[in-house]
């Protein structure tokens, strides 16, 4: 942590006006905009980032240098006078210890804010939940009112030029009356404009710094026990937060409904109050005691001190967002604004991205993006989106943090009772260690311990595709949560409106240095600078990839390098530098049918996921699909297109990449029954096609591809009506799932002896349910082993070792294991 105060990063910025900042996760929605107040400002601006979005392409277009990856070169070339990190950046990022060796002041993203904040009338927004809304709002209402405020808003605002801005001193307007009977600013209230601009700042607590600002005047939401990782308990928060009060030199302004807040606040002299509390000093009135919503629109009432304020319209709904309305309308008319035009300046408002923001809307559904991460929020979400009257709320939510799921697992449990349908899928990590017991499966297991029905999707990238078989006419699809499940929602959205599925997985770039050696005698940093030369900008090249997410069974280490080509032309290039590095390398499809070893893979591990090869094309009675497609899309394709004999790949949990190479079968049929013919690339980059009656296959495998890359097939079908195709899936469907168990698993295990199968004599010596930590023999079916929540990767090798050595002393039986073993 840095020992710069926010006083003495001005002093260094003001001393050096033609130095340069140097932002390391510059694409951060919170660095990005520190970027944006530092151009305005008159500051030079470089940083990086490990991969390219849009905030950076902002930036870019302001002539800044940001890179994408981090490298210790390009900080010491950048010669800054000052570094600046986000909270997501680790210690051992390379920038930051080049910044240490040169003895350079490091500071953290709040740091700096607070100190652009303190050049300014800084208005702060803090609180558990809501802040971001409410300081759009905020920002928005006094740029309609004419103040020409600063911001820095915590995600980006569509009616706003950028998520954040400074204004000049020269550039703020006088404190004078407008003509024309416009805002008056000085007439009403208890305050005055001042002569510089208002600086309205989303101030984060989540890590400790919300102590660092100290404005004129702040807004704080609530207090609520979350960020329990940092933190410790909620007295700490409630200190945290009673710290910042004391820092604010004017108004503080406080939500009178939260009981602990009201507690914090007592002690305050220069708090004012507002709620639906009776007792606020600015009063909620809602008629009938809920919020009227028209299509999207929400109307209230405010009281101050016994006398009615005005009447205002919010385009957002709920009744928490009619709270951070009234929130920013009492601060406003403390500042000295009519309530006239404070109504209309805020009735215009649309919304922050990401909170309550509608991507898709036909006649049968309506789809949004919202934030909400926390129980408190995920409740209130839910509450308000009812009050649209949807047919039915689907919800899709995706954890955020292990710490957090861990600590508030039972309230997560209990906050989607409004959800008609649920989906959960994996926790996005955001950079923590995973914790064991701390992950959806475990979540999803106490939900439906206290009955509230949820279907867990492991993958984020199967989510799109399970909501669309689920959804029904009149649906409102909502997804929920802070991590990547967005761009599920921004794909799920696009492909309704265009009506092109088959979606891809999210992909984040993140690029760590190390001194591991690999290759022939070369550092890894140089191997991966190799492989990310040598494809194009769009391939994803990562290092130390975490693969456990990768399979169905959900365990295993991590790659040195991870590759997503998005090109035949890549991919062999990506073979090229495996082979003058002597890299070895590994092909993996959907994960399913493969265990990979707890010290991971070494090399170069490599995923045809990309939407390249992920196509599925129908022509005739022919399916043309690329090796990354997944078997129960090609399945869902050929019913749409009346194609029958392809039923059975839909319960496969694979790609058509994996399914070539295994020969998979499922409900007595074997996929190359179903091909015609193959594509694939030898490993020196050729591509090759040939007829499937050329190809040797075998029960369980395909030998080609011991030597050889899957990139497609063509696969045939027989023209049936869709009904009878609909049919004989439900009852593959059902026959599924009334034998397999629903947990994380890597499909059968072992093969088949001849005299048994595998599963029944699994049952017969009675194994069903064994365990080995957090591995057990499903109780289902005998031939699964299912990951409970925690387990490892030794855990399931010693599970099999006992089943083998168990079948060899009873029944003299060698069981030979079907799922592929690989790693360290």
């Amino acid at each position: 942590m840095s020992t710069l105060s926010p006083e003495q990063v001005n002093a260094l910025l003001n001393a050096a006006p033609g130095a340069t900042v140097y932002l390391i996760g510059a694409g951060g929605c919170g660095v990005s905009g520190l970027a944006h107040l530092l151009l305005d400002a008159g500051h030079h601006v470089a940083g990086s980032d490990a991969a390219e979005n849009d905030e950076i392409r902002q930036l870019h277009a302001r002539d800044t240098q940001i890179h994408i990856g981090h490298c210790a070169e390009q900080l010491r070339a950048a010669r800054p006078a000052l570094v600046v990190y986000s909270s997501a950046v680790r210690p051992d990022n390379p920038e930051i210890q080049a910044a240490h060796a040169l003895q350079l002041p490091v500071v953290r993203r709040a740091v700096l804010l607070a100190a652009l904040v303190h050049r300014q009338q800084g208005i702060c927004v803090a609180g558990m939940h809501g802040k971001t809304t409410t300081s759009a709002l905020l920002a928005f209402a006094l740029e309609k009112l004419g103040a020409n405020p600063s911001y820095a808003v915590g995600a980006l605002v569509p009616q706003l030029p950028r998520h954040a801005r400074f204004v000049a001193v020269g550039q703020a307007p006088a404190p004078v009356e407008p003509a024309g009977g416009g805002a008056r600013r000085t007439m009403t209230g208890d305050g005055a404009c001042p002569t510089t601009p208002f600086f309205v700042a989303e101030a984060d607590e989540s890590d400790g710094t919300l102590g660092m600002f100290r404005p004129a005047h702040s807004i704080v939401l609530n207090v609520d026990a979350d960020h329990l990782d940092y933190f410790g308990n909620l007295e700490a928060v409630c200190r945290e937060f009673e710290h910042f009060a004391s820092n604010t030199r004017e108004r503080i302004v406080f939500c009178a409904d939260d009981p602990r807040l009201a507690d914090l606040m007592a002690k305050q002299p220069r708090a004012v109050s507002y709620g639906f509390n009776a007792l606020a000093q600015y009063r909620i009135e809602i008629p009938n005691s809920r919020v009227p919503t028209t299509h999207h629109a929400s109307r209230f009432t405010l009281w101050h001190r016994g006398a009615k304020l005005g009447d205002f319209s919010l385009r957002l709904i709920g009744e928490k967002n009619v709270s951070n309305a009234a929130a920013v309308i009492a601060l406003l008319h403390q500042l000295g604004f009519e309530p006239r035009a404070i109504a209309a300046a805020i009735a215009d408002f649309s919304g922050a991205a990401r909170r309550q923001q509608e991507l898709f809307a036909d006649e049968d559904v309506r789809v949004f993006d919202d934030y909400g991460h926390h129980p408190n929020e995920i409740r209130a979400t839910l509450r308000a989106f009812e009050e649209l009257n949807p047919r039915r709320l689907v919800v899709a939510f995706q954890p955020h943090r292990y710490t957090r799921t861990l600590h508030l697992m039972k309230d997560f449990a209990e906050s989607f009772g409004d959800a008609d349908k649920l989906f959960l899928t994996e926790v996005y990590a955001a950079s923590e260690p995973e914790i064991p017991g701390a992950n959806s499966a475990a979540l999803a297991a106490a939900m439906r311990a206290r009955g509230q029905p949820v279907e867990y999707v492991p993958a984020l990238s199967d989510l799109a595709l399970a909501i669309r078989d689920a959804s029904q006419s009149g649906d409102l699809i909502l997804f929920l949560g802070a991590g990547d499940i967005t761009k599920v929602a921004q794909e799920f959205a696009h492909a309704r409106r265009t009506g092109t599925w088959g979606l891809r997985p999210p992909v984040s770039t993140m690029n760590a240095e190390s001194k591991t050696e690999s290759g022939a005698g070369m550092p890894r940093s140089d191997a991966f600078e190799r492989l990310r030369a040598a494809v194009s900008d769009c391939t994803a090249v990562r290092q130390h990839e975490p693969l456990a997410r990768r399979t169905t069974m959900r365990v295993g280490g991590s790659a040195d390098f991870f590759a997503e080509p998005v090109s035949e032309n890549d991919l062999a290039q990506v073979l090229r530098v495996c082979s003058e590095l002597k890299l070895p390398f590994t092909i993996i499809g959907r994960g399913s049918n493969l265990l990979i070893k707890d010290g991971g893979i070494r090399g170069v591990v490599i995923s045809l996921g990309h939407e390249c090869f992920s196509r599925v094309q129908i022509i005739g009675e022919h399916l043309h699909c690329g090796a990354g497609a997944k078997l129960k899309t090609v399945s869902v394709e050929a019913r749409r297109a009346g194609l029958a004999g392809l039923e059975f790949l839909e319960g496969i949990p694979g790609s058509v990449g994996g399914a070539l190479r295994m020969n998979a079968g499922a409900m007595g049929s074997w996929m190359f029954e179903v091909v015609e013919q193959i594509r694939f690339m030898d490993f020196s980059g050729h591509v090759h096609e040939r007829k499937a009656s050329e190809v040797n296959v075998e029960y369980r495998g395909c030998p080609l591809f011991k030597t050889h890359i899957a990139l497609g097939a063509v696969l045939h079908g027989t023209p049936a009506s869709k009904e009878v195709i609909q049919e004989r899936a439900n009852q593959f469907n059902a026959k599924r799932w009334e034998t397999q168990p629903a947990q994380p698993s890597a499909g059968c295990i072992f093969k088949n002896p001849t005299t048994v199968p595998a599963g029944k004599l699994i049952e017969e010596l009675g194994l069903k349910g064994t365990k080995r930590g957090g591995a057990m023999v499903s109780t289902v079916h005998g031939n699964f082993i299912v990951n409970e929540g925690n387990a490892t990767a030794k855990d399931v090798l010693e599970l099999i070792e006992f089943i083998k050595q168990t079948a060899r002393a009873r029944r003299g039986i060698e069981l030979e294991t079907e799922v592929e073993i690989i790693g360290e």
